[in-house]
């Protein structure tokens, strides 16, 4: 017998914050434990406003007693990142401890050994979700509904921008990790010049309009082609405005460990330099946050967009918790390390509609010849597949 139906590492987080109140939307979460090792001010209240036990702890500082808070729980959910240093270590002691797992993880590089997990949680009986936010996470399962609806593919192309009024400390380290390209065998490369970035301009729905979007490392270039019948998948992502992506670029560059000499104390030192550029900065007009992700072949096929002010904690965690209630429920049949694909985007949705406070302005339209044409809705691409 489990005490908890869930619990949530790092839940102070903004991004495990949006989760939470998504969640408490949708399913009742009084069998739910926060952990966190230091409570920002007035977000443990809120969490146990919302009907959440709370505990303050780092469970990663020692390994048995990680495993056995998962051993307490059905599910766990880490929120912790950067998950370059904390996924593959809680996504063991899942496994060790029997309980299934769910993550937000971002991060193309340990994607790849995570997912080497498989036979080991299929053997406990574990079912472990990786990458299940907005991208990856929406995105793998937009993926997947064109491809239901279109049959096999030749090119997905995902494009993303974030406002660097979002990028929280956390975040700044992941998205850093992202200059490092990484390949479907897990060679990564160093940091490129700022002159050799893979760049490309992309037409955004909204507030966030044309914006300068370069070639990234992201899980779904890794997932979407070994989980779905797509044979090339690229990924390219920017902070709004321009110059706060050079500033990013500028600082990764600086602490890329593949290049130069570095340490966590440095990095941590560049951090710091990011945090006051962008709490300093001129405040100027928000732009928010803008997908596109084209599914074709030759240029025919789907290309869906949004561009929105909504912060980027609520893009992350609504979608995360709509996959914790999938998983919760029973609605992931599949043992072993799975990533969004497998999900039923009719499940997906209706789960997002559980735990959404509705808008997300997601637009889907036929593409022909690389151009939008007429606007299809989802619900029909979703109610009625083509094949």
């Amino acid at each position: 017998m489990r005490t908890y139906d869930v619990i949530v590492i790092g839940a102070g987080g903004a991004q495990a914050q949006a989760m939470l109140a998504a969640g408490a939307r949708g399913a009742d979460v009084s069998g739910w434990l926060a952990v966190d090792r230091a409570w920002r001010p007035g977000v443990e209240q809120a969490t146990r406003q919302l009907g959440i036990q709370t505990l303050t702890t780092d469970p990663m500082a020692d390994p048995v007693a990680l495993r056995d808070l998962l051993a307490s729980t059905r599910v766990v959910a880490n929120l912790a990142g950067p998950y370059y240093r904390t996924g593959a270590t809680v996504l063991d002691a899942a496994i060790e401890a029997r309980t299934d797992y769910l993550d937000i993880c971002d991060d193309a590089d340990v994607t790849i050994p995570m997912l080497g997990r498989a036979d080991s949680a299929a053997a406990a009986g574990v079912t472990a979700l990786v990458g299940m936010g907005s991208s990856p996470g929406t995105t793998n399962v937009l993926i997947r509904a064109a491809v239901d609806y279109l049959g096999p593919v030749e090119h997905v192309e995902i494009s993303w921008t974030v406002d660097v009024s979002d990028l929280t400390d956390a975040a700044i380290r992941h998205f850093w990790h992202c200059f490092n390209l990484v390949e479907a065998d897990g060679t990564s490369y160093p940091v490129p010049s700022w002159d050799d970035l893979e760049s490309r301009d992309v037409d955004f729905p909204g507030t966030v309009g044309r914006q300068s979007v370069v070639r990234l490392a992201h899980p779904e270039p890794i997932t979407a082609p070994r989980f779905l019948p797509v044979k090339h998948a690229v990924n390219y992502g920017a902070i709004t405005p321009l110059e706060a992506m050079r500033v990013a670029w500028g600082l990764a560059y600086a602490v890329d460990p593949t290049r130069a000499v570095t340490n966590s104390q440095r990095t941590d030192d560049a951090v710091r330099v990011f945090s006051a550029y962008r709490d300093t900065r001129p405040e100027g007009p928000r732009i928010g946050s803008g997908l596109q992700i084209d599914v074709h072949t030759n240029g025919n096929g789907l290309r869906f967009s949004s561009g929105a002010v909504t912060p980027m904690e609520d893009a992350t965690g609504v979608p995360a918790a709509a996959g914790l209630l999938i998983l919760t429920e029973g609605g992931v049949r599949e043992t072993g390390v799975v990533t969004p694909e497998c999900l039923s985007p009719a499940a997906f949705f209706a789960a997002l509609r559980r735990v959404s406070l509705g808008g997300g302005g997601l637009e889907l339209h036929r593409l022909v010849d690389g151009e939008p044409a007429d606007r299809v809705r989802i619900r029909d691409l979703i109610a009625r597949p083509a094949r």
